[in-house]
């Protein structure tokens, strides 16, 4: 039985000073490419996770305002949900100033639907 030696995994700081120190254009380009990748398959590792009834809190959303709201998810429809905001949330959105969004007062939740299964983050 022969026994092969696994070389360890480069640590970040590694990869950070070739990038801060010497990484050619290409060699930039490529990083790029490859951070782009991996965020695409992190989103949708996650977007596999939510599951109704999850609290949940929206982020990369534009418009700017909707990011940091919370809720929980009400119904997913293929790739996105419709969440139930809390009370802090409904309250926040009430008062953006936005037009799009009308919430009467004593509203304590409101109900934010297509938002994208990709850019709620489960909080516990």
């Amino acid at each position: 039985m022969t026994v092969t030696a696994v070389a360890p995994a480069p640590a970040l700081s590694d990869a950070l000073n070739f990038i801060l120190t010497g990484a050619s254009n290409e060699d930039l380009t490529r990083v790029i490419e490859a951070i782009k990748s991996r965020r695409s398959i992190l989103s949708t590792i996650n977007a596999a996770s939510v599951t109704v009834g999850a609290s949940v809190k929206l982020d990369g959303l534009s418009p700017k305002y909707l990011n940091g709201l919370t809720g929980t998810v009400s119904s997913i429809s293929g790739r996105s949900a419709t969440i139930n905001l809390d009370a802090r949330s409904t309250q926040d959105l009430r008062w953006s100033g936005r037009k799009r969004f009308f919430i009467n007062d004593g509203v304590t939740e409101y109900p934010l639907g297509g938002i994208p299964l990709s850019t709620l983050s489960i909080v516990p």
